[in-house]
Parts: C-alpha cells; structure tokens; sequence
C-alpha cells in the first residue's frame, strides 16, 4: 500500500506539471483497446482525425477523446474485460494508455483515463500487483486497484475546477496539489474527497446507493454486450459547495430514477 501511495503521489506531481506523457511501447507489450457496449443519446469520439458519431461494437484505440452530450451515456468495456466504465452526460474523456504484458488472461495491464469534464462511473476488477489503473483529472490522480468508483469534474466559474472522487466499493488512492503541496488520501468504501475543500469524509448514504445501482446496470450491460438504453437516468446534481460525501444541502433529495 505505501508504495502504491508513493507512486500515486508521483503520477500527480507528472500530470499537473504537463510531464504525464502515453508511455513508448516495450518489449513484450501490446496495445489494448476500449470496446463500446452502450450508445444512449448523443457521443462522439476523437482520435485525432475529428469528431465523429460513436455507436455499440466499436473498438477505440489509446489517444481516443470521447464527448458525450446532455442526457446522454456511454458504455465501455476499456483495455479487456476486467474494467468497465460509464461516461456520464456532459463528459469529455480521453484514454491515453491501454496496454497489456503478457497473455491477455493472465498479463499484466496499464491503463490510464483521463477525465477533462463531467463524471465516469466504473468498476475494476482486482489488478495484478504490477499493474496499474489511474484516472487523471484537472486537480489529482486515482490510483485502482479493484474497486468501484465515481469521479466528477466540475468547472467553476473562475475557471478552476472542483474535483470529487468517491470509493463506492473497494479501495482508492488518491493523490493531489493542495495548496502547493502533494496531498494523498486513501479512500475506503463509502468514503468521498475533494481537494481543497476538507478531509475525506462519508458519502450520503441515499447517493452511495444510487452509484451502486448504476454500476450494477453497468456490470450487466458490459458482460451481455451492446443493450439498449440503460434503466437509469442522469446522476442528481448537486450545487456548487456541496459535493458528494458532504451532504446534499439544497434541500433537495435525490431521485434514483428520473422521470418518475
């Protein structure tokens, strides 16, 4: 675990000062790709030739950046079937690595997201100990090792970003520049962090159950392959000053299912 926090804390320090860089291919490596499960609404991908309209069954390389509009989410299975991801509406996200050491059951993988704007849900299966999951974001990186998570990424006004992650199940390390210095949390099931704005504390129990029942949907919709829209709507949003894991103080409660 220390040595997870380590190299978790020095991934932030590359990613915020413009170092993060796809690694070269070695030896013995080969490239992963990202299958796509669920089209609901309107996404597109990138992947380097212009946006283009992304639908079920395609296979996207690393370098690919995927936008999703308003109410609209996208399903992928990312570097093999171990990991499985939701992109939220609203989401701009690109995958900079996807690569596997070995056979492609029992390799060794490295993968990394990279979330601009909006919000993922996922779920990864347990890594071998030399493999690494990493989500990057404006304001830290996460370090997974099998766990079920959710990440936001909100713009202010100001131009600077609020970012939220959550361990919905499982176990997530989390390193990040606060106040000019590297700050790294390890966050337990249930538990929630944004940095700057206080200590790791619990997720509100109602919003804890809802990313579970997303990621249930999830789990379903990546194992039996391209579905049709997903049983769930947006995630809630909750105002400026009130990120998941702080409760909801505008009085408004969350609805599992919108719509209804």
């Amino acid at each position: 675990m220390k040595r997870f926090q380590t190299v978790a804390a020095y991934l932030v320090a590359l990613a915020l000062t413009g170092a993060f860089t796809l690694k070269s291919e070695q030896p013995g490596k080969t490239r992963g790709h990202a299958t796509v499960r669920t089209v609901m609404g309107i996404a597109t991908y990138n992947s380097g030739g212009g946006a283009m309209t992304l639908k079920p069954n395609m296979e996207l390389e690393a370098g690919t950046t995927i936008s999703t509009g308003p109410d609209s989410v996208v399903y992928l299975n990312v570097n093999g079937l171990s990991s499985s991801v939701r992109i939220q509406a609203d989401t701009t996200m690109s995958i900079p690595q996807m690569e596997r050491i070995g056979s492609a059951r029992e390799g060794d993988t490295e993968t990394t997201l990279d979330i601009k704007l909006g919000s993922i849900l996922g779920q990864v299966k347990k890594v071998s100990g030399n493999s690494t999951y990493e989500i990057k974001t404006p304001h830290g990186v996460a370090g997974i090792r099998g766990t079920d998570f959710e990440v936001q990424v909100q713009q202010l006004p100001d131009g600077k970003y609020l970012v939220t992650f959550t361990s919905v199940q499982g176990t997530v390390i989390v390193s990040a520049v606060v106040a000019g210095e590297i700050q790294t949390k390890t966050l337990k099931t249930g538990d929630s962090w944004t940095p700057g704005e206080g200590d790791v504390v619990p997720t509100a129990q109602q919003l804890l159950q809802y990313y579970e029942s997303l990621i249930n949907a999830l789990i379903i919709a990546t194992q039996s392959g391209p579905t049709g829209p997903p049983p769930f709507g947006p995630l809630p949003v909750f105002p400026t000053g009130s990120p998941p894991g702080q409760g909801n103080t505008s009085g408004v409660t969350p609805n599992p299912n919108p719509g209804e």
